[in-house]
């Protein structure tokens, strides 16, 4: 199984060994692709998690325990549903179909298999629902800092992510 996934932590965890943790007591591979972690400040990291189904489950649940925010973009994108309307804006320059109006519902949906990453629908979203992995996590260097009971504040309007719909 993999999944890829943004990992926001608290400032009072960066000084815990929490990947190595991770490797050696889940068996999961960790490919971190992108992170910003510093001393004193809250810190992210972008990484495909790789192992057996049920020892990255286990890994996610350590995680959330932790209190360690977990989100799961879709390819190279975040969708944030809280802020998505389904007006469907998007739908028209994604070309491959990716993202869709239900005909029955009008929700839009979004196919991550059909996805290529083009950006496209980003600046066609009004409502700031989408926005590619980059974006996300330049955001957080400037808006996550840590809470009055040390936990992580997200970055405005951030979420659960899901690549069911936009």
């Amino acid at each position: 199984m993999q999944k890829s996934v943004i990992l926001h932590f608290p400032r009072t965890l960066l000084d815990k060994p929490i990947i190595s943790h991770i490797v050696k007591t889940f068996d999961v591979e960790m490919n971190i692709l992108q992170a910003a972690i510093m001393p004193e400040e809250a810190g992210h990291m972008f990484s495909i998690l790789r192992g057996g189904e049920k020892a990255v489950q286990e890994t996610l649940a350590f995680l959330e325990r932790l209190k360690v925010r977990v989100l799961f973009p879709a390819r190279n994108l975040v969708l944030h549903e809280e802020k998505c309307v389904h007006c469907g804006a998007c739908v028209g320059p994604c070309r491959t179909g990716a993202l869709s109006v239900d005909p029955e519902t009008r929700r839009v949906s979004f196919d991550s298999e059909r996805c290529i990453a083009c950006n496209l629908c980003i600046p066609a979203c009004a409502y700031g629902a989408i926005e590619s992995v980059s974006e996300h996590l330049r955001a957080a260097n400037g808006f996550l800092e840590d809470g009055p009971s040390g936990e992580p504040m997200p970055p405005s309007g951030a979420g659960s992510l899901s690549p069911s719909s936009a």
